[in-house]
């Protein structure tokens, strides 16, 4: 009995050294590694519509590879502190003194958060506007036009209220002509009010002839009707407007423009109004039935 008991002891005895070994040699070792996980984020810094974007791939790892996206949520800065600007790219700091991140590049992944903060810059002349279309215009400060900014009735369109609300300071024309070959419309006819030839007159023009003429497919219609660019604020410049596109447009090769001419939205008498001939920049009058190009424009 005494040497089985002995035997029990001498096996138990044997069993716990091991088991106090396989601990020791297990608190010696190296732990295993927690791979660190951070997210990358993106910030409006100071946008006025749009929304950011959110990287579905987010968190990562660190040590991973991970590829800037671009501005697919449409952010716009417009009239912030009375200037509006443009989207140039993404940096890590606010203020833009980080490191500058551009669509598709790509960084690796470190051990900590990144935030991605949009980064803007004035608009100028001839910047592509947030319509996808020309700045030719900038009057340098931010006003109120002083007519009611809202489309004329039309059988088929309902009124529309402009996005910029009558506050405008810079006047952008759409890419590329809306039309070769439109008339001006209602030959004959004299439009109330539809006479303006300044600059911040060709939206008040447009909706003048929009409710003076009924004539579907004239230059006019076809501005006030546009919608492009996620805008419906178009309209048919005034001749100085006009103008303005022939100076800072097309004698700079920019916006597409034919060697041809424009109608403007300023009438002249009952059957004549006003249009440019861009290839030598005459402006002058002429039958409202003659097929002319027509380019519309909008002020934000």
């Amino acid at each position: 009995m005494k040497r089985r008991k002995r035997t029990y002891f001498k096996y138990f005895s044997l069993f716990f050294a091991i088991a106090v070994l396989v601990f020791i040699a297990g608190c010696s070792g190296t732990p295993p590694s927690v791979p660190i996980i951070n997210s990358v984020t993106y910030n409006g810094n100071g946008n006025t519509a749009g929304t950011v974007p959110v990287d579905p791939s987010s968190p990562y790892q660190s040590g991973v590879t991970v590829t800037v996206l671009g501005n697919a949520g449409d952010l716009i800065r417009i009239n912030s502190g009375g200037t509006s600007y443009r989207f140039t790219g993404w940096n890590t700091k606010a203020d833009g003194t980080g490191v500058d991140q551009a669509e598709g590049s790509t960084f690796i992944m470190g051990a900590s958060n990144v935030i991605l903060y949009a980064q803007w810059t004035p608009y100028a002349l001839r910047d592509i506007g947030p319509a996808g279309g020309y700045i030719f215009y900038d009057k340098g400060s931010y006003s109120k036009a002083d007519f009611t900014m809202v489309k004329a009735p039309n059988p088929n369109v309902p009124p529309i209220k402009p996005s910029y609300v009558g506050w405008w300071r810079y006047l952008e024309a759409a890419p590329s002509d809306q039309s070769t070959s439109a008339n001006w419309g209602c030959d004959g006819v004299s439009i109330s009010g539809a006479d303006g030839t300044a600059v911040g007159t060709g939206e008040q023009n447009t909706l003048d002839i929009e409710a003076g003429c009924g004539t579907p497919g004239t230059a006019a219609d076809i501005c006030a009707n546009l919608n492009l660019g996620g805008n419906t604020d178009w309209f048919l410049p005034s001749l100085d407007e006009l103008n303005l596109m022939y100076e800072n447009l097309y004698l700079e090769g920019v916006g597409g423009f034919g060697d041809d001419y424009y109608w403007s939205s300023s009438e002249g008498i009952a059957g004549l109004a006003w249009y440019q001939y861009f290839f030598i920049g005459y402006q002058g009058s002429y039958y409202k039935y003659f097929p002319h190009r027509v380019r519309a424009v909008r002020a934000f």
